[in-house]
């Protein structure tokens, strides 16, 4: 059966018309708190309520919850639709591996993806496709978690309909620069996450309110309180950022965190390379013998400054630079000033010397480097509650003597994603507690060179047309596969291939050399039928505000 899904590639003004005229009745003032309501009214008319199919793309939480990989997509049939709820319950009827999901479950509209193939041929899919593609849209991109707090008496369409799609819009053009488009999706995630946070704390002061046994918590109440005055002050600066003449005015200014007088200092310094040394305290002959390994690092000669916040080097240093650390635990949001290129160095103990996020500050990755090349040495990284490690979009990165490792173990934690055009390097390097450690898109490469994976889900996760090269590698003991391949060359029809290193004798992708395969929970090596292209290929553009 074909799974080709609908697609719907609209113009600015095709979605500022169809909004208004969902969310417009007649002359009078819809509030943020009728938003919903609206939706379930045009849902209800338009959308079918049973009997047809879907792919369902199981969000990364679910994945979580189901212990399952991400991303996940099914097949299911829809068997009654809530439009007061905008979700359906749905029937898994076909899934793509060996994995344990309940037979119907409940699921938002916004996460089905209506196929063009239906056994009833009188369904109005088009409409129904059309009307899911709308409301997934309005709530990734244009709704807030904020809004739900505006006064009853504004209007939220005249307010903030046509800024927010012009925002986007501008966003997948270009036209918003990318610093810029990163402190968006960083608000945004975070104003999510903030008021997920909320609901579930005013149901835990409602439900002890109700309990007159039990003390009403201070200690909630505050931290509700914090986290209700963060939500404004993100709105406040969203408030700006949608507005396209301040954007103008930050993208002229954008230089960066340096005052005026640090940058022509380092102007008159010239354009080499600098050195920064984040140093969290010790004793004087501690700092001494510190310095004096910094030397052996840097040279005597390179121009050096010392920081007690990593993140404060990284958004002072430009690409080129060195970072060297000193033992502690080193909190960031992003990599600043070597995105495009640097190096990381720590001295000391590995597990002493720990790079970790900054709670709901940081984007999917702790590490995000999109060019030139970047080498990191004698670094943990800790992923704790982002989805992974390091991303590398393009150029180089080099791993030598790192270990990248969560404590908060889950099937969804990825510890290296390498994009098409990126090249990954690691030698004697640790991933230890992921879900899957390194994943490979189609024209990535990656090199690996005495390698250790400890309780890790999976190995290996690749594609057709990207390069993976092994030597000396103990690839064993994983949960399920050391190497887990999504292909259309190796396998024909839906079935995969399970088996030994034997099966990569004629696959041009994959070199391992003097490598241990063993003890592995499903098998060394899967190949996989590659899900829909269609499916991915067929997504709005590849903006997305909040991942």
């Amino acid at each position: 059966m074909s799974m080709e899904i609908f697609a719907f590639d609209k113009s600015l003004q095709e979605r500022l018309v169809e909004y208004s005229e969902i969310l417009t009745a007649g002359a009078k003032v819809i509030p943020a708190s009728q938003i919903h309501s609206e939706w379930s009214c045009y849902v209800e008319l338009v959308i079918e309520p049973v009997g047809w199919r879907a792919l369902w793309k199981i969000p990364r939480l679910t994945c979580q919850d189901f212990e399952i990989h991400y991303p996940t997509i099914v097949v299911v049939e829809v068997e009654n639709v809530d439009f007061q709820e905008l979700s359906a319950l749905v029937k898994i009827v076909a899934v793509q591996d060996e994995i344990q999901l309940p037979e119907k479950y409940d699921v938002p509209l916004n996460e089905l993806y209506p196929t063009q193939h239906q056994e009833n041929t009188v369904l109005d899919m088009i409409g129904t496709a059309n009307c899911i593609d709308q409301l997934r849209f309005f709530f990734n991109y244009l709704w807030m978690p904020w809004d739900t707090d505006d006064d009853d008496d504004t209007d939220w369409v005249s307010l903030h309909l046509e800024p927010r799609i012009r925002l986007f819009f501008d966003m997948k053009r270009g036209v918003v620069n990318k610093e810029t488009c990163d402190v968006i999706r960083s608000l945004t995630r975070e104003g999510r996450d903030i008021q997920a946070k909320i609901t579930r704390l005013e149901e835990d002061i409602s439900d002890e309110e109700e309990d007159q046994d039990q003390v009403l918590d201070d200690g909630k109440a505050c931290q509700l309180m914090k986290l209700h005055f963060r939500l404004q002050q993100i709105k406040t600066e969203m408030e700006v950022l949608e507005n396209p003449v301040m954007r103008e005015v930050l993208t002229r200014n954008k230089g960066s965190n340096m005052t005026d007088k640090e940058v022509k200092n380092r102007e008159s310094r010239g354009t080499r390379s600098e050195g920064y040394f984040v140093w969290l305290g010790g004793s004087v002959q501690d700092m001494i013998s510190s310095l004096s390994n910094v030397q052996t690092v840097i040279g005597p000669d390179m121009f050096l400054k010392t920081s007690n916040c990593l993140q404060e080097a990284l958004d002072a240093s430009e690409a080129g630079d060195i970072v060297v650390l000193g033992e502690g635990e080193h909190q960031i949001r992003g990599v600043g000033g070597l995105e495009e290129g640097g190096k990381f160095k720590g001295f000391g103990r590995l597990g002493d010397t720990v790079i970790c996020g900054r709670e709901t500050e940081c984007g999917p990755s702790l590490m995000d480097f999109s060019g030139g090349e970047v080498y990191l040495e004698g670094i943990s990284i800790q992923l704790g509650d982002l989805q992974m490690g390091l991303l590398a979009r393009k150029g180089k990165v080099q791993l030598i003597g790192c270990r990248i490792f969560v404590t908060n173990k889950s099937v969804i934690k990825l510890g290296t994603v390498v994009l098409p055009g990126a090249k990954l390097i690691a030698q004697n390097t640790t991933f230890e507690g992921l879900g899957t450690a390194i994943v490979i898109h189609s024209g990535g490469s990656v090199t690996l060179d005495g390698c250790y994976f400890n309780e890790c889900v999976e190995g290996i996760q690749m594609h057709d047309n990207s390069s993976l090269a092994v030597n000396n590698c103990s690839l064993s003991n994983f949960k399920e596969h050391s190497i887990r391949m999504e292909t259309q060359k190796y396998v024909t029809g839906p079935e995969g291939k399970i088996g030994s290193s034997e099966l990569l004798q004629n696959v041009s992708e994959i070199n391992i050399k003097d490598c241990q395969f063993e003890n592995n929970g499903k098998g060394d090596i899967l190949f996989q039928a590659k899900p829909s292209a269609a499916f991915f290929a067929k997504q709005e553009g590849n903006t997305n505000m909040v991942s």
